[in-house]
């Protein structure tokens, strides 16, 4: 057990829980941005590739080195080659950064936000356990995390199938690769509330916190580039296989932070 040295109640870590979320969503500097630009990208961006489809589908496709095997084998349709190759295997990956990015601003502002506003000593003073306030703020960062992420997905998913349908007759969403990466989105949000938990106490606010662990976004970016170049098959076993990778690296992220975490960093 990770939360091991004293007794959680889990009616407190849930209080805590509930609290953060209230400070997240009546903030609007905070919830924003965090809402409204994962959501723009999620309408602009089928938008965008239903228009290169339209007009640059041959002359783009004609520039990549290679294609997958799976997906160069949906049709013959080189219009519909174009799109499915550009809504999995390259804007797919950035989607995958909205899970990195949205955890890592609720976290840092669930954590290093208490600093800031000078709240930490009341919140202490409370009886609660280490165990129970660092679960608090776990769940208070990851639950809104994924929700968010999976609506994201919807409403890009469900753009590109309605554009997909009008020219091809034909939807593109869900793949099994597709799934594997919404699949593997939670993940990578415990991983950056991990990251935010163990840099929490060494940092002195929210921007210094989020800047550390929006480092995980840069490697996520490196996807669809490998997958143009064809040096990387995004597929379902490369996704299965970032999936287990990422639930070894978030176990000992966390089980770090916990044994780092003391409520004192707070102060």
């Amino acid at each position: 057990m990770i939360f091991q040295d004293d007794i959680v109640n889990f009616g407190k870590a849930y209080a805590i829980a509930t609290k953060d979320l209230a400070e997240v969503f009546t903030s609007i500097e905070i919830y924003g941005p965090m809402i409204g630009v994962p959501m723009f990208f999620a309408v602009m961006l089928p938008v965008l590739t239903f228009y290169v489809t339209q007009h640059s589908a041959g002359s783009v496709l004609s520039k990549l080195i290679s294609t997958p095997a799976s997906v160069a084998g949906i049709s013959a349709s080189a219009g519909l080659i174009f799109m499915t190759f550009f809504s999995i295997s390259v804007l797919g990956p950035i989607f995958l950064t909205m899970p990195i990015l949205t955890a890592s601003v609720i976290a840092a502002d669930s954590f290093a936000g208490e600093k800031e506003r000078k709240t930490a000593e009341a919140l202490l003073s409370t009886p609660i356990t280490r165990s129970e306030l660092l679960l608090g703020k776990i769940i208070a960062s990851f639950v809104p995390t994924v929700i968010l992420t999976v609506a994201v997905f919807a409403v890009y998913g469900y753009i590109t199938n309605y554009l997909s349908y009008q020219i091809f007759q034909q939807v593109i969403l869900p793949t099994p690769t597709w799934l594997m990466m919404l699949l593997s989105s939670p993940f990578l949000a415990i991983a950056t509330i991990g990251i935010v938990v163990l840099v929490s106490s060494h940092v002195k606010g929210v921007k210094e916190s989020q800047q550390i662990s929006t480092l995980l976004v840069l490697p996520i970016l490196v996807m669809p580039f490998a997958a143009i170049l064809g040096i990387a098959d995004l597929s379902v076993g490369f996704f299965g296989w970032l999936i287990a990778a990422l639930a070894v690296a978030d176990v000992l992220i966390i089980y770090l932070g916990v044994k780092s975490f003391r409520k004192e960093f707070m102060l």
